[in-house]
C-alpha cells in the first residue's frame, strides 16, 4: 500500500518538476524579450539623440535675403517715347555698373511699346517705399556722357539705398557694355509686330516679286514737328534738308543694286513736296510712305529695315540703333554756338561707326 502511494506520489512529483520547467522557459523568454525590447528602445533614443545632437551643432539659419535696390532715370511724363528709352536704357547700364536693379513704371510708353524684361512697377512710389531713396542728378549735359554714374555711391557714401536718377542720359556710352540686355528689353509686342510687317510685306517692289532681284530697305525717319518752332530754332535745333536727304539716298542707291526708302514722318504733305523723286536718285530706286501716324508701329517699321537715314531727334535715333545697319544723320545739328550745343557732345551721342552728311 505505500509503495503504491509512493509510486503515485513520485508520479505526481515527476509531473510537478515537469510543470515548473515549462513555467521557468516561459517567464526566461518573456524576461528576454522585454530586454530585447528595452535595448532596440534605449538604442533608437541614444540614436536619435545623436543626430539631433548633430543637427543642432550644424543647422545654420538662412540668412535674411537682401531686398533689391532699384534704380530709375526719371524722364517725366511729358518727354516722348524717344527720351523714355534713353533714360531706361541708361538705367540698365547704370545698374549694372553699380549693383543695383534698373525698374520701369506701369504707366511708361515702354511698357505698351515693348516686351520689357526688368522689373514694372504698379506704383513707383510704393515700391521705392521700404528705404529711403537717394536723388541724383546727371546727365547735365543732355546728350553727353556724365562718368559720375559710374560709381554712384562713391557721392552718397556707404549708405545704400534706392537711387532716382535726374536729367537726361541720351549717351550710347551709359549702356554700350549692356546692349544685348537693352535690345532684348526693345522687342515690340506682337500686334505692334504684326501691322509694321503687313506693312513691309505690302510695300514689296514689284521687281522683287517678279525677277526675285535682292534689295535693300532704308529707313529714312523725317522729323519736323515742334522742330520748326520758332522758340526751338533759337535754342539751337536744326531741320534736316531737302539736299541732305538727297545726297543721303544717292549714297545707298549707289551701294547696293536695289534700294527701297521706307519713308516714316510727322509731317507727310513736307516730304511729299520736298523730297526727292525716286527718279531723281536712280533706276534702281524704290521710295514709299508710311501713314500709319503711330509712333510705335513707324519704330517697328523702321527697326526692321536693313539701314537708316536719320534726320534729327532721338526718336530717329533709336530707329537707326534697333537697326543696327549702316546709318547717316544730319551733320549740321545743332546749330553752332548755340545753347543746345553746350549739351552736346556728339562723340558721345552718335556711336563712331555712324556717318555724318550735310
Amino acid at each position: 500500500m505505500k509503495k503504491v502511494q509512493c509510486k503515485k506520489f513520485i508520479f505526481s512529483a515527476n509531473q510537478c518538476m515537469y510543470h515548473n520547467y515549462g513555467v521557468s522557459t516561459v517567464r526566461v523568454a518573456q524576461k528576454q524579450f522585454f530586454i530585447l525590447v528595452g535595448v532596440v528602445v534605449v538604442t533608437c533614443f541614444l540614436l536619435e539623440l545623436r543626430i539631433g545632437i548633430h543637427i543642432v551643432s550644424t543647422y545654420r539659419p538662412p540668412k535674411a535675403a537682401k531686398p533689391r535696390l532699384f534704380v530709375t532715370c526719371e524722364c517725366g511724363y511729358e518727354r516722348r517715347l524717344g527720351n523714355t528709352m534713353f533714360s531706361f536704357a541708361a538705367a540698365i547700364g547704370i545698374a549694372r555698373l553699380n549693383n543695383l536693379t534698373a525698374i520701369v513704371e506701369r504707366v511708361s510708353p515702354l511698357v505698351e511699346t515693348f516686351r520689357i524684361l526688368e522689373p514694372i512697377s504698379i506704383d513707383m512710389d510704393n515700391t521705392m517705399a521700404y528705404t529711403s531713396v537717394n536723388y541724383l542728378e546727371y546727365g547735365r549735359r543732355g546728350s553727353a556722357y556724365d562718368r559720375g554714374t559710374r560709381n554712384l555711391f562713391a557721392v552718397i557714401g556707404s549708405q545704400r539705398n534706392h537711387v532716382r536718377l535726374l536729367g537726361y542720359f541720351q549717351s550710347w556710352r551709359y549702356f554700350d557694355s549692356v546692349a544685348d540686355r537693352v535690345r532684348q528689353n526693345f522687342v515690340f509686342h506682337e500686334h505692334t509686330l504684326i501691322e509694321a510687317k503687313s506693312f513691309l510685306s505690302s510695300v514689296e517692289p514689284a521687281v522683287q516679286k517678279e525677277s526675285g532681284i535682292d534689295f535693300v530697305r532704308v529707313g529714312v525717319h523725317v522729323r519736323r514737328g515742334d522742330m520748326i518752332s520758332e522758340e526751338k530754332r533759337s535754342y539751337g535745333y536744326t531741320i534736316a534738308t531737302p539736299d541732305y536727304f538727297q545726297s543721303a539716298m544717292k549714297y545707298f542707291a549707289g551701294h547696293y543694286s536695289y534700294v527701297q526708302f521706307i519713308v516714316c514722318t510727322d509731317d507727310l504733305e513736307w516730304c511729299h513736296k520736298n523730297l526727292p523723286a525716286a527718279a531723281d536718285i536712280g533706276s534702281n530706286v524704290n521710295i514709299v510712305f508710311s501713314e500709319y501716324g503711330s509712333p510705335k508701329v513707324d519704330l517697328a517699321i523702321l527697326a526692321h529695315c536693313n539701314h537708316t537715314i536719320m534726320s534729327v531727334g532721338s526718336f530717329g535715333w533709336w530707329a537707326a540703333w534697333l537697326a543696327n545697319g549702316t546709318t547717316i544723320y544730319y551733320a549740321d545739328w545743332p546749330r553752332p554756338f548755340s545753347k543746345l550745343e553746350y549739351h552736346v557732345n556728339k562723340d558721345e551721342y552718335f556711336p563712331k561707326h555712324w556717318i555724318p552728311m550735310r
